[in-house]
This record gives structure tokens, C-alpha cells and sequence, in this order.
């Protein structure tokens, strides 16, 4: 117990929506029973399609977003409990990196403001300690003393993702969150920018989870992953295992998905059939099958629980044990 940071406990967020004046409302099941737990100096990866709550889940661990029902457990306290002082405390601990470099920083302040905006918030330093605190900061993410007092507009993408690694440690959180923090930069730097993620971690014992659909990246930064399908975990396992063994058909199908540039190995790749459903109508039983080339009839009559097949590795899915 000591080595989980957070530990996740059947956690939901369900929207209400308005369907308009003769449909009547329904609800929206954006993240839908889900355990899972974080550990201390691990890079836990989520990944999945567009819409599958992987975002929406990190939104409630920062509590962004408050959650429907469940648990999100904090030094052994769910963090729903916590008062001004335990709040505060938490959102000083736990910090976020957003997708967007070019929205995320405010344009009309310089670098240097952006940067000591936290820690002028949370502490009592002085004006020049402050600014040899911004200084050392920028040093760790790569940024030289010369673009301290310039604007967010005047950096590259990826300079800007550097601004915001600087916010995000300056006040030595133990967990950053990383949602899609190189889904908007050019691939070689997004290699940049996830060695400085992996270089940071280690220098600053820090914790992540990353948000991502790139499993290539997800693959490389990550300790252990998380597969989620319309706000459900469909598999769960350290990165090695996840990788060269799936065991869930949606897992497979988007390690298909990867592109191969060995041309000369040709392999029959599973192709996911139709839409995603809406949250809204989710199918019954395995939110899958309707996808799925190996659905059986039992998987519409029953909803699927994650079960260990083997140390630390699960899955939704009882046919591909």
C-alpha cells in the first residue's frame, strides 16, 4: 500500500444530457466503473479512441472534474473529503501538461510570469529568489536565461511544451499528468520532449500518467498501461506484456492499427468493424462485441469484468485467455 500514489475504486462520471424537447434527457457514461491503481515512480499509461474517457479520468484525479460516484484515494483519503489545507495541498502535488502548447499559455504574459505564477501562489519568496527560481527552472526543460522575458508567441511548439514542463515542476510535485503532450509536435520533437519527460522523471522521482492514442510513444514511455474502450478498462498490464501478448481483441486491434514499415513481413491485421457507439446507447454486455470479429453470444448477455490471467496483467475478455 505504501507504493501506491492513487488508487482508483470504481470510479464514474455520467453526464446528463438534453436530447431536445421530445426525446427527453439521457445520460452520457463518459467513464463507467473503473479501478486501477498508481504507483510511486511509475509512468502509467491510458490509451485508447477518441471519446473512450481516458481524458475525463485524469480530469477527475486533478478534480477538474468532479466524479458521478467511486473513489479516488490520496495518502488513504478520497480526495472528494479533502478540505482547504488537504486541497490545497493535493493541487500542489498533483500537476497537469496540457495537449495544446499554443493554448495552454497565456499570450500576453512573458515566460518568466507564466512560470512563477505557481510559485508565487504557494510560497513567500522574495523578488530575487523568484527569479533564480524561474532561471533553474528553465534550465532543467531545456530553455536558455535569454527567453525569460519573452512571449509564448516567439517560442517554437515544442518550446512552448518546455514552458509548461517548467509550470508544471515548480513546486516539486510528486505526480504530473500528462494528457496528449505530444500529440500537437512534429516527431522529432516529440522525441525531444518525451527524453526531457523521461529525464525529469528520473531526476525528480516524479510520477506521470500519460494520456495518449499514439502507441508507439505510450509504448515507450510507459512502465504499465491501461486499454480503455467507451469509458470501460478493457486490459491492464506492464508495457512488455501488453505489447507482445494482448489479450484483449480491442488491444489487438490497435496494435494492428500501428503502421509497419517492414513491408517484406506481411501479417493479416485485425480491422475493427463499424462505429464507435454512442455512450449514450452503449451496447449490452461487452461494450465491444458490436466491433469485435470474434463476439460470441455470451458476450452480449454479460458484462465482462477484468480478470488477472497472469502477475499484474488483466482482461475483459474470457475467449482470448
Amino acid at each position: 500500500m505504501e507504493n501506491i500514489a492513487i488508487g482508483v475504486r470504481n470510479l464514474k462520471k455520467h453526464y446528463d444530457i438534453n436530447r431536445g424537447m421530445f426525446k427527453g434527457k439521457a445520460i452520457l457514461r463518459a467513464v463507467d466503473d473503473i479501478s486501477f491503481e498508481l504507483y510511486r515512480g511509475e509512468t502509467l499509461g491510458i490509451v485508447g479512441e477518441s471519446g473512450c474517457g481516458k481524458s475525463t479520468t485524469g480530469k477527475m484525479i486533478l478534480k477538474i472534474e468532479e466524479p458521478s460516484s467511486g473513489e479516488i484515494v490520496y495518502k488513504g483519503k478520497d480526495i472528494k473529503d479533502f478540505y482547504k489545507k488537504e486541497l490545497k495541498d493535493y493541487r500542489k502535488n498533483i500537476q497537469i501538461v496540457f495537449q495544446d502548447p499554443y493554448s495552454s499559455l497565456n499570450p500576453r504574459w512573458r515566460i518568466c510570469d507564466i512560470i512563477a505564477e505557481p510559485i508565487k501562489l504557494n510560497t513567500k519568496l522574495g523578488s530575487r529568489k523568484l527569479e533564480n527560481k524561474v532561471l533553474e527552472l528553465m534550465k532543467k526543460v531545456g530553455l536558455n536565461e535569454e527567453s525569460y522575458l519573452r512571449y509564448p508567441h516567439q517560442f517554437s511548439g515544442g518550446q512552448r511544451q518546455r514552458i509548461g514542463l517548467a509550470r508544471a515542476i515548480a513546486l516539486n510535485p510528486e505526480i504530473i499528468i500528462c494528457d496528449e503532450p505530444v500529440s500537437a509536435l512534429d516527431v522529432s520533437i516529440q522525441a525531444q520532449v518525451i527524453n526531457l519527460l523521461m529525464e525529469l522523471q528520473r531526476g525528480l522521482k516524479l510520477t506521470y500518467i500519460f494520456i495518449s492514442h499514439d502507441l508507439g510513444v505510450v509504448r515507450y514511455i510507459s512502465d504499465r498501461v491501461i486499454v480503455m474502450y467507451m469509458g470501460k478498462i478493457v486490459e491492464i498490464g506492464t508495457s512488455k506484456n501488453l505489447f507482445n501478448n494482448p489479450k484483449h481483441p480491442y488491444t489487438i486491434a490497435l496494435l494492428d492499427s500501428i503502421p509497419d514499415i517492414n513491408i517484406s513481413e506481411k501479417k493479416e491485421r485485425m480491422l475493427l468493424e463499424g462505429d464507435i457507439p454512442t455512450p449514450i446507447n452503449p451496447p449490452s454486455g461487452c461494450r465491444f462485441r458490436s466491433r469485435c470479429v470474434y463476439a460470441k453470444k455470451e458476450c452480449k448477455q454479460v458484462d465482462m469484468k477484468l480478470v488477472e490471467i497472469e502477475d499484474g496483467h488483466k482482461t475483459a475478455c474470457p475467449f482470448f485467455m
